[in-house]
């Protein structure tokens, strides 16, 4: 059902013209309706009179009334008026800014509806940018993730590929892989002109370095996916140990609930908060221990949960007391896993000496910190943010595959190069390379749009809100 549901968005009439709110619902200073369509200026013109006759001059404000469905009044605001295709999605647009009423809005979205218009479905906008040429898939994709954008770092992120960005980074691959197939299948066609073994050699080297640039765009994935869904980290130990601090500390408030009392934090306490422009989801999980408690070895379990899934984690000990078996305990419980130990308190003084710690630390770094006074939690947040940016280079630089999508897609058109530059080098015949570089082709296509299905576009724009 969901899947028919998605795919009713795609093979909706492109040609009818559609109406939303594009702003949030609810009251707000201002509401935005939206209106696409080759008879849009014919419906606004039905529905807003304009102060200065006859209006609706191309990309300028017009102040004027707004009309109910019966003709009456029912506010002053503006029109913008953009004909094709100079518009978001290409095609003849008018938009409405009102006072933020719900009222109003629904009002005016009634008219247009009785004009003629009908409400549009999620994404419907940019699904028509993408349709009329005005972005590629990737940009479009890129809308919903500058919508929803938490951080300045993910909206900076998002604006990039909008742009255009992973296209223009492609293009040199297409354009190379275009003219190795020309190559090919000239020496197909034509038996007698098989490539020599100098332009196979050639070929095979371009090959190579274009997929060293694809596969460079994988790697950058992990930034990417971190960058737009964010990183998960849970700050564990055993009770009384500050981890609560630790929590409030990082996350720059006072959140979970800090008291000298053991296993105050009975279950898991979770905030988001931002490092560097990364959105961190942090975890305050209950003190790991054995307990005859059944709330607390509830919040043990929620602990232990919390630490299979988070992406780092933060072992918090007392450095002012001596190491206890509990300490022991929950380290050898994290095993193989990725995180850091802090010491906490260093305020005061220390009880665990440096050869103790490393073997304690069994190859984690190792943070003092005070996180009553908040000493080393810089230096702290700077490892977290180069344990998720890698050492190699800031979120910033280069081009960032954000999308699993994308990713999919990347991986398998590098698949297809390295498997055709190995026919090539092999003395193998033509045709199998040229099997694997149009497969290669249609993926780097799927990328951009330039290769879709409906199912595929349906999935897309579906998760868009209604007014994009």
């Amino acid at each position: 059902m969901a899947a028919r549901g998605r795919r009713s968005l795609v093979m909706e009439n492109l040609k009818d013209t559609i109406c939303a709110l594009s702003t949030p619902p609810g009251h707000s200073g201002i509401a935005v309706v939206r209106l696409s369509g080759e008879r849009s200026l014919e419906f606004a013109r039905q529905v807003f009179v304009p102060r200065r006759r006859p209006g609706f001059e191309p990309r300028r404000a017009e102040l004027g009334r707004v009309l109910d469905a019966g003709g009456a009044a029912i506010d002053e605001g503006l029109a913008l008026y953009f004909p094709a295709p100079h518009s978001y999605t290409g095609e003849e647009m008018v938009e409405f800014s009102l006072h933020g009423s719900p009222v109003i809005a629904a009002a005016l979205l009634d008219a247009l509806c009785q004009e003629g218009a009908r409400p549009a479905g999620p994404g419907e906008f940019t699904l028509r940018a993408f349709i009329n040429g005005k972005v590629d898939l990737a940009g479009a994709e890129a809308v919903a993730d500058l919508v929803g954008a938490q951080t300045l770092l993910q909206a900076q992120t998002a604006l990039r590929q909008r742009s255009g960005e992973i296209g223009r980074e492609l293009r040199p691959v297409r354009e190379a892989l275009v003219d190795i197939i020309v190559q090919l299948e000239t020496a197909v066609e034509f038996v007698e002109e098989d490539v020599p073994a100098v332009s196979r050699r050639a070929l095979t080297l371009r090959l190579r370095e274009a997929c060293g640039r694809l596969r460079r765009l994988v790697d950058s994935y992990r930034r990417g996916r971190i960058v737009r869904e964010g990183f998960t980290l849970a700050v564990v130990g055993r009770p009384n140990v500050g981890k609560s601090s630790l929590f409030n500390a990082l996350l720059g408030r006072d959140r979970s609930i800090v008291a000298r009392l053991p296993g105050t934090t009975r279950d898991l306490v979770s905030e988001s908060t931002s490092i560097g422009g990364i959105p961190v989801h942090l975890q305050d999980t209950a003190g790991i221990r054995n307990s005859e408690d059944p709330v607390e070895q509830l919040g043990v379990e929620r602990s232990c949960a919390a630490i299979a899934d988070a992406d780092a984690l933060l072992l918090v000990v007392d450095r002012a007391r001596a190491r206890t078996e509990e300490d022991e305990e929950v380290r050898a419980r994290l095993e193989g896993l990725e995180g850091a130990v802090v010491l906490n308190k260093a305020d005061l003084a220390g009880a665990w000496g440096e050869e103790e710690t490393a073997r304690f630390a069994h190859g984690w770094p190792v943070f003092e910190v005070s996180a009553l006074r908040g000493d080393g939690i810089d230096r702290l947040r700077g490892w977290l943010l180069e344990l998720m940016l890698g050492s190699g280079g800031g979120a910033t630089e280069g081009v960032l595959v954000t999308q699993w999508r994308q990713q999919r897609h990347l991986e398998e058109a590098a698949k297809r190069l390295e498997a055709a530059a190995g026919a090539l080098e092999g003395g193998m015949s033509e045709e199998f390379a040229l099997y694997d570089l149009r497969r290669g082709l249609d993926s780097l296509g799927a990328i951009t749009g330039e290769v879709h299905t409906e199912d595929l576009l349906g999935e897309i724009f579906s998760r868009f809100c209604i007014g994009k």
